[in-house]
């Protein structure tokens, strides 16, 4: 019994999220950040796939090896950005790495270059893209729909306006029971055929609101568990990527 009693409280505490998620600012700033992953993430990922490949085909005549120093150090002042991004807009303080250690210039590059974390942006700013494509499926499929959904009751009575749904081939939908009796399988087959549904009264109009409604909140928690798994993905892989400002800053001394 004690341990009912235990799940209960969390179990309204996350239904409480969720139906308050409309009004926390939070989930707002949480929007903002996984809409500006979707362009951001596309700049990211052309930059390194494209970068990358062309240091690595030109490292055979020697020019590429520059060319891949700059990316790795380019990668290094996205992620900083990075760092800061989601700090302020997600929460999530994510410092930056130890500094390379060494006494002269030579020894800290020696570091830095075999650092782990020097390299950790290559694999962050290309994933960036993944999650950016994800919120963006989810903010137009859920949201606008959704918001396209609550609207319903404000225009559905308007005249030369369709409100419904339309299809450009019927939607067949096979519900079946089978079971076994007497070495035989009995069962019943129905098939339920959608053409066309128009909503024409104000009460079809308010349940297409109230479904506007569920598919609001559910795509905000989606998106809500979007943003805290980038931030903790943030965390990861970019908690041990030096900061290229204190990297100057170490050197000038």
């Amino acid at each position: 019994m004690s341990s009912t009693h235990a799940a209960d409280p969390a179990g309204r505490s996350r239904l409480r999220s969720f139906l308050a998620a409309p009004v926390r600012s939070q989930t707002y700033l949480n929007l903002a950040y996984l809409v500006l992953a979707f362009p951001l993430g596309l700049v990211y990922f052309v930059f390194v796939t494209v970068s990358i490949s062309l240091g690595l085909g030109l490292s055979i005549i020697l020019v590429g090896i520059p060319l891949l120093a700059a990316v790795v150090a380019l990668s290094l002042i996205a992620a900083a950005l990075e760092r800061r991004l989601t700090a302020w807009m997600l929460d999530v303080d994510v410092p930056a790495g130890p500094q390379p250690t060494g006494d002269g210039w030579r020894e800290r590059l020696r570091a830095l270059a075999t650092e782990p974390g020097t390299y950790a942006p290559l694999l962050y700013l290309p994933l960036k893209f993944a999650v950016g494509t994800l919120a963006f499926v989810v903010v137009m499929n859920a949201l606008v729909t959704g918001v396209a959904l609550l609207s319903v009751p404000l225009h559905y009575d308007e005249p030369g306006l369709y409100v419904g749904l339309v299809t450009n081939r019927p939607i067949e939908l096979h519900p079946a029971l089978h079971f076994g009796w007497n070495r035989l399988l009995v069962g019943v087959e129905t098939v339920v055929t959608i053409e066309a549904w128009e909503v024409t009264t104000l009460a079809e109009a308010l349940g297409a609101a109230a479904a506007g409604v569920l598919l609001l909140l559910g795509g905000l928690a989606v998106l809500n568990w979007l943003a805290s798994l980038h931030g903790r993905l943030t965390a990861a892989l970019l908690g041990r990527a030096y900061d290229p400002v204190s990297l100057l800053g170490s050197k000038s001394e």
